[in-house]
């Protein structure tokens, strides 16, 4: 074989294999990395051995995010800073130092907003909204909630916006089609006259097609305006969204008997620990969305959910001014819980238990500002079932003097005394048994 050829072949090896493709071992990744003193392919090795050594030895991997994400910052790039800081951040979260995962979340969220990288963006929101809400710092997680909800939104209006865009283009393209066919129509006009007749016909079936297009077209943006209006009905009750959908803003309002629900779920964080994230959020879902069908069938209003925390209230409308179907409810989705825990259990699998906190007084209800907002309830009725949920046991459900109060007659009832809160006096509790 000559020389000339040998040097063919590894031009051609040279141009089918860049450096930029994946390594067949994490020891060849580390001999190309001694090898090179290129800033940009120093970074590329850096991350690739750190993603590879994941599973397989943290303090390696969490070593090389550290130099990638040093690499990313000398080199000023937003989007390797992004994907590094997410990389260190995901092994701190591994090792269990919640700090360090939360400040290198932070970073990936600030670079990836910058880039922009809106798919990590999100990623590193929904990061944050898990890991303050195992940490308890429930605010923070709620406000991470906040901050996805307007990413998505954000999302959503990019999506629209290019929809609009291509929309137009398709009109555009239709009325310069248009144009031409009429031009075509009059120099054929001119030089065959005695085509006329079959031109004629050419024309009205163009016509036809035409305005079947812009038909279909029309009913797509029908149908996507419903699918808003029935996305935004998920999102606010019917008289909020409608206000809203009229007003462009709504007033907030004061509901003097209002019931307001906590549900948490006890040991989340174990749990968490134990099952894979997919399956985690699989068996969250299953939870939450039983919990939506019992409180649809009772008139009682979803607030939101703050990581493993479920928010809802009833009374915010004229109707369902007591508590006596929020209790129900709670005794209902006890019921599940215990079932579906049982079930678990069988099958040798974690299985979540909650605390269910109920108080009955006044709150305030209403959407924050005008763009990326969120229905919302406030008061000290919110803060004090939220401080019913926390002294509650698992499996049980924690009632206020004021709602048992309600209905007291309707319910069975174990009195616990007066128990104290984080910054509450004594209040009276009561666990409810059951119907009576």
């Amino acid at each position: 074989m000559s020389v000339r050829l040998i040097l063919y072949i590894l031009l051609f090896c040279t141009w089918c294999c860049p450096a930029g493709l994946p390594a067949q071992s994490v020891a060849e990744l580390e001999r190309q990395l001694q090898q090179t003193t290129d800033s940009v392919q120093r970074w590329e090795l850096n991350y690739r051995l750190s993603r590879s050594l994941f599973t397989i030895d943290l303090a390696r991997a969490g070593s090389y995010a550290e130099k990638a994400l040093q690499l990313a910052l000398s080199l000023q790039d937003k989007k390797r800073e992004a994907e590094s800081a997410w990389a260190f951040a995901d092994v701190a979260e591994r090792q269990a130092v919640w700090p360090r995962a939360l400040a290198y979340y932070q970073k990936s969220y600030d670079a990836a907003i910058v880039s922009p990288l809106p798919d990590l963006a999100l990623q590193a929101t929904d990061k944050m909204q898990v890991l303050q809400a195992r940490q308890n710092n429930f605010r923070e997680a709620y406000e991470w909630s906040r901050r996805r909800s307007s990413l998505l939104q954000e999302k959503a209006r990019q999506v629209a916006e290019e929809q609009r865009r291509k929309y137009e283009e398709s009109q555009s393209a239709l009325t310069a089609q248009k144009k031409r066919e009429n031009q075509t129509i009059l120099l054929v006009a001119a030089l065959l006259g005695l085509l006329l007749a079959i031109f004629y016909y050419y024309r009205q079936r163009t016509n036809r097609r035409i305005r079947g297009e812009m038909a279909e077209k029309n009913a797509m943006i029908e149908e996507k305006r419903r699918r808003s209006e029935q996305l935004l009905l998920n999102i606010l009750p019917p008289a909020v969204a409608a206000e809203l959908t009229v007003r462009n803003k709504v007033a907030a309002r004061r509901y003097e008997r209002s019931t307001v629900m906590f549900i948490d779920f006890v040991g989340f964080t174990r749990i968490a620990e134990i099952l894979p994230p997919e399956v985690l959020l699989a068996e969250l879902d299953y939870c939450f969305s039983r919990f939506d069908d019992l409180i649809g069938r009772n008139r009682i209003e979803k607030i939101k959910t703050v990581g493993d925390a479920y928010i809802c209230a009833s009374g915010l409308t004229d109707r369902n001014e007591r508590p006596t179907d929020m209790i129900r409810v709670a005794l209902s989705i006890q019921d599940f819980l215990q079932k579906h825990r049982e079930k678990r259990i069988a099958e040798g699998l974690p299985a979540f238990e909650a605390r269910i906190g109920i108080h009955f007084g006044p709150v305030v209800a209403g959407v924050v500002g005008t763009k990326k907002f969120a229905y919302d309830i406030w008061g000290d009725t919110v803060n004090t079932a939220a401080r019913l949920e926390e002294a509650c046991e698992p499996g049980r459900i924690n009632v206020s003097g004021a709602a048992r109060e309600v209905v007291q007659e309707e319910f069975q009832w174990e009195y616990r005394g007066k128990i104290s809160a984080k910054n509450k006096a004594e209040m009276e509790m009561y666990y409810c048994l059951g119907i009576v």
